[in-house]
């Protein structure tokens, strides 16, 4: 139930259904999610609550957002905020607080870092995938611009133009050449 409502929210909120869902911690009416998506990864602590008529509702309380591209492994710091809370410092300017429910936090940054490096993966080799399709392309072209020439008739220039530098060759060294 909740991961549904979780996807509904990445849906409303991020346009995009995450491609995987940890749950960190749960207690009554308070989650925190670990969520990767096809490009980015995002740490959510969200609020559930009552609601009369659809039964239940959601407010997102924290997100943040890791762009694995920009992400420096190993940069992930965690504080001990108090026996419950844990501060996670993923850069200088992003910050999430989540609870410390007697997991081990390192097993968090692991997953998080796994991510980065599975996204990482991933786009380099599309990034591969698609430089590898352009340079087909491009010689496809190549070849396309050298069927379209004609050869015989570049020969013929060249023969010409080659006959004719020879020809002022032995002007220039004092032969005398009947044209």
């Amino acid at each position: 139930m909740h991961t549904k409502m979780l996807e509904q929210l990445c849906l409303d909120e991020i346009g995009e259904i995450p491609n995987e869902i940890i749950l960190w911690h749960l207690e009554d009416g308070f989650a925190e999610y670990l969520i990767k998506f096809e490009n980015n990864i995002a740490l959510i602590t969200m609020s559930m609550y009552d609601v009369e008529e659809d039964g239940i509702g959601y407010l997102l309380e924290q997100r943040l957002y890791i762009s694995p591209q920009n992400y420096i492994s190993g940069s992930i710091d965690s504080h001990s905020i108090n026996s419950e809370q844990i501060l996670l410092k993923i850069t200088e300017n992003q910050e999430i607080y989540f609870t410390d429910n007697g997991k081990n936090i390192q097993n968090l940054i692991e997953v998080l870092e796994s991510w980065v490096i599975e996204i990482n993966s991933k786009q380099s080799s599309d990034s591969l995938r698609s430089r590898f399709s352009s340079l087909r392309r491009e010689k496809q072209a190549i070849i396309s611009k050298f069927d379209q020439l004609n050869f015989e008739a570049i020969k013929s220039d060249m023969d010409y133009l080659e006959q004719k530098l020879k020809n002022t060759q032995r002007k220039l060294a004092g032969n005398e050449i009947e044209d």
